[in-house]
């Protein structure tokens, strides 16, 4: 009886990691930072602050030597624009067509800046739609010139950027991750709005999140280095700016309560700030943790480090832990197209080497046959040629004909028959055991998917050369369960003699 047996494989568990850093260069600060993503989250690896007024060389050459020293990937980085070198607007379609609201997005595009399409970036994400057949959209516009600079500068540096992000868009994916969990799914007293004023050091950005969605942004240039002077003044300035905000909000969200003011950034070094703005915009005000449910490598040196008291760094944190779910994306319309000739330039070249290196296994395939029957025949001829005397060749060639005529002839062989049912059997039967005895009797047991493939497969028996009397000794039908479903089969067993023809 011959059996074949069937083994299991087993796969160990791989993890792959997978980095994102992202740039942002603003008017005072250089910010970078590195996120590694696992199967079991993202964390902050490396992270660099840096003034540009206290380094002596120019800014690309700066970003050169942080990416050599803290050994960054160079290929498809992030950059960030911030918040106050872009034009952000919320708008609310009379559609909820997807062709229609590009259509429509496309003509506001123009009527918001002074600009025309050729100086301008722009991109959108839908935020959500309602039953009135209203949909609410995220436009972010920005200057070209604006793009085309930073992208210039890591160009210069040896940076290749694969997208351009907005810091707002950062900044509310780091509240999601840190604060979102604290927020009431029912809100009280109909408050179902929470702000968040992210200072940094010379600007400041407001954003109202309402439902999980962010609804409103606004600039405010106003930051840490105005702020730091503790100046009255500013104070007083700042209120204004922040109640200007929330009317505006109001206007443009009716029936909506701000319920809670979270202070990020640089806010959390600000001395009684959340007390003044509680007082001033009877809006309870609550600092925030930079690091809070963000894993951070060295996070409590980071904390400590002078340069946290004037930048924020939720922007930049956002945007590496969340880099894949990134929807605003301000990559001008020829990098992009570059960025797709350079991966499908990539996707040749792997073709190209995989091809060259199938013709030469092959070629290689080649040469090793060509040897071995070379050395083959050099052996023949030298069997041939130490041959004592032709009689004795003649004996030896005459067993050795004998012998071959023995193997050749394996009609009725166990290979011949199970030959034979490998061209016989159909694909729908699948044998569990062949039992070939000395009796020249074949006992054949398998399944199949309906009684009348084992039938189909009996009468192919009956047709060929080596079998006949070919009879099914029991079918059976049955259902197991397999993969959550059951399947039906039919189990049989099939005896016939076989005959040498």
């Amino acid at each position: 009886m011959f059996k074949l047996p069937f083994g299991k494989i087993k796969f160990g568990k791989l993890e792959f990691r997978k980095s994102a850093v992202v740039v942002e260069i603003g008017n005072d600060w250089l910010k970078i930072a590195e996120c590694t993503s696992t199967s079991s989250g993202g964390e902050i690896t490396k992270l660099s602050l840096q003034k540009l007024s206290q380094v002596k060389d120019d800014v690309p050459a700066v970003i050169a030597k942080t990416f050599k020293d803290l050994s960054l990937n160079r290929q498809s980085v992030i950059l960030c624009i911030p918040r106050h070198l872009i034009t952000v607007r919320m708008l609310e379609l009379p559609s909820t067509d997807a062709k229609e609201i590009n259509d429509m997005i496309a003509l506001q595009v123009g009527r918001q800046t002074p600009y025309s399409k050729e100086e301008i970036v722009s991109s959108h994400k839908i935020l959500y739609s309602n039953r009135e057949g209203y949909t609410k959209a995220t436009l972010a516009i920005a200057h070209r010139n604006i793009i085309d600079v930073r992208i210039e500068t890591l160009k210069s540096a040896g940076v290749t950027v694969g997208k351009v992000s907005v810091s707002s868009e950062g900044v509310y994916d780091w509240f999601t991750l840190s604060y979102m969990q604290n927020i009431p799914s029912v809100p009280p007293d109909g408050a179902d709005t929470v702000a968040l004023l992210d200072v940094d050091s010379n600007y400041s950005d407001f954003i109202a999140i309402r439902n999980g969605k962010m609804v409103f942004t606004k600039n405010i240039f106003l930051g840490a280095n105005h702020l730091a002077e503790r100046s009255e003044t500013w104070r007083d300035k700042l209120v204004e700016e922040l109640e200007r905000c929330l009317k505006r909000y109001y206007i443009e969200e009716k029936n909506t309560r701000i319920s809670k003011l979270y202070l990020s950034g640089a806010a959390r070094d600000m001395e009684d700030v959340d007390i003044i703005l509680t007082n001033k915009l009877d809006v309870a005000a609550e600092k925030t943790d930079t690091f809070k449910n963000i894993r951070i490598k060295n996070a409590a040196k980071q904390a400590q480090s002078q340069n946290m008291k004037f930048v924020s760094l939720t922007a930049i944190l956002g945007t590496a832990i969340k880099s894949a779910s990134l929807e605003l994306d301000l990559t001008p319309a020829e990098q992009k197209i570059l960025k797709l000739m350079e991966k499908k330039r990539k996707e040749l070249t792997v073709m190209g080497i995989l091809f060259a290196s199938l013709v030469m296994a092959f070629s290689f395939l080649l040469v090793i046959s060509f040897y071995y029957k070379s050395a083959y025949l050099a052996q023949l001829k030298h069997r041939a040629a130490t041959a004592s005397t032709e009689s004795d060749e003649v004996a030896r060639m005459r067993m050795i004909s004998e012998l071959v005529k023995r193997s050749l002839d394996t009609k009725g062989s166990s290979l011949n028959i199970l030959y034979e049912i490998y061209n016989v059997i159909p694909p729908e039967i699948a044998l569990s055991s062949i039992d070939i005895d000395e009796t020249k009797q074949l006992v054949l047991k398998g399944r199949g998917s309906t009684m009348s493939d084992v039938f189909k497969f009996v009468k192919k028996l009956e047709e060929s050369r080596l079998f006949a009397n070919v009879k099914a000794s029991y079918t059976r039908a049955r259902k197991e369960r397999e993969n959550d479903k059951d399947v039906e089969y039919v189990e049989f067993e099939i005896v016939c003699p076989y005959e040498k023809r």
